[in-house]
This record gives structure tokens, C-alpha cells and sequence, in this order.
């Protein structure tokens, strides 16, 4: 059986998704490392791209994969381009491949740092595989979609992830309830894709963009301004829970 039928098979529970062959390439060469051994089902999808659920021999996993032909990412130069790691040709492959290194090589900072993401676990070409985030049953749930009950602790430990990024010199540059999982009470920050070091021209729009993001979805539960928590991540604040 060739490498292209064996992988048809064991991608049937991706409900009829197409991939391209760049991704099937990705994708086997990961299942051949023992990164993958088979895929449950679909996490979210979109335009940009797919999450799966999938398994690691007993482990389950998260598998993120790029579209290539048909992403429609936009103004993505911005995000890249004052960084020297991801100096790429303008053709949509090297952007995409750049794109999933840079949220790879994101993921392993953040974790080794203590803030909670997904743990890494491999990347290649388009495709990321870390860990899932969820039950046996079903995913967890976007911070927009949770049952809140505990929201002061939340944003709080939210803040406090904040304030790490920055501490090592990273702005997420798209933090908002989207982009935060909720499991066991507790947030997982997700998508560091598109995060900016300090340094980037645009990291304080960014950052004060963040702040104004999480600071109007805790309006709904918590007393919180803007300018206290932006004093906070930058570290001119020494509290604010």
C-alpha cells in the first residue's frame, strides 16, 4: 500500500476534508515519527485552518493545520517581518511553513516560561501537533462559550500570563475571549501565531488592543480599567489581583 492510500485511511474521520499534497507530506511524516497514529475528529475549522483531535499512541493530541492554497491570511508581513527567525520567499508555502514554525517555536517559549498553552510537541511544514486540551468526550471550550463562575480568578491568571509574555519580550497581538480555552476552571491561552516581540514598531498597538479585548469581556463579571492593566503587564504596576 502506498504512503498517500495508507494515510487516506487513517485520515477517514476527517469529515471529507481535502488536504494539499504539501500537507499529506506533513502530515505522514509526523505519523512516521510516532507523532500521530490516527485522527478522532474535527476540533474547529475555518478558513485559515483546521484543529483536530487525534491520538498519540494512548495519548490524545491536538493536531493544527494550515491551509496553504486556500488560507486567506491577511496583512500576515506585519507579523513577520521584524523578525529575523522568519526571513521567507513571498510564495504563500514558505509564508505558511514560516507561520506554524513561528507559533511552534511560540508554544515552546511560552511553556518553558509558565504560561499555560498547549504543550508542543512537533511541527513540520504546515502542521503542528501539541496537546489537547479537553476530555475524552469533547474539547474545551473557548473562554466566549464557558460557563463562568470564577471570573476574578480568571482574569487574573489571564493577567498574569500577560505580564510573562512581556517579561520575555513577546505581545500576543490577538488576545481577546476567542483565543483562551477554559478547562478544569482554569484559562489556556491558545493561537500565538501571530504574538510580536516588544521590540516590533507595532507591539504597544498591539498590546494596548489586548488590553482593551480582555478588559471589555471581564466588564461583564469584575470592576477592571484598561490603563490598570496595561500598568501591570508592562510591569509598572507591581499588583492587580
Amino acid at each position: 500500500m502506498s504512503w498517500e492510500k495508507e494515510l487516506d485511511e487513517i485520515l477517514s474521520k476527517t469529515e471529507g476534508e481535502v488536504f494539499e499534497k504539501a500537507t499529506l507530506q506533513s502530515l505522514w511524516k509526523l505519523m512516521s515519527k510516532g507523532h500521530i497514529s490516527s485522527f478522532d475528529f474535527p476540533i474547529s475549522t475555518g478558513k485559515e485552518g483546521n484543529v483536530f483531535r487525534a491520538k498519540k499512541g494512548d495519548e490524545f493530541v491536538a493536531v493544527k493545520i494550515y491551509r496553504i492554497n486556500t488560507s486567506t491570511f491577511r496583512n500576515i508581513s506585519k507579523y513577520l517581518m521584524y523578525d529575523s527567525l522568519y526571513k521567507v520567499k513571498k510564495d504563500r508555502r514558505s509564508i505558511i511553513f514560516a507561520w506554524a514554525k513561528k507559533e511552534f517555536n511560540t508554544l515552546k517559549k511560552l511553556y518553558d516560561a509558565g504560561v499555560r498553552v498547549p504543550r508542543p510537541i512537533a511541527n513540520e511544514g504546515n502542521v503542528i501537533v501539541m496537546e489537547y486540551i479537553g476530555d475524552a468526550i469533547q474539547a474545551a471550550p473557548l473562554l466566549k462559550d464557558a460557563a463562568i463562575d470564577n471570573a476574578e480568578k480568571i482574569f487574573c491568571k489571564l493577567a498574569h500570563y500577560l505580564r510573562l509574555m512581556y517579561r520575555i519580550g513577546i505581545v500576543h497581538a490577538d488576545f481577546s475571549e476567542y483565543n483562551v480555552l477554559i478547562h478544569n476552571g482554569e484559562p489556556v491561552i491558545i493561537d500565538v501565531g501571530q504574538t510580536v516581540g516588544s521590540d516590533n514598531p507595532m507591539a504597544m498597538d498591539f498590546l494596548r488592543r489586548d488590553v482593551k479585548n480582555i478588559t471589555r469581556f471581564f466588564r461583564k463579571y469584575i470592576s477592571i480599567d484598561e490603563d490598570t492593566l496595561f500598568k501591570y503587564i508592562v510591569g509598572e504596576k507591581d499588583e492587580i489581583c
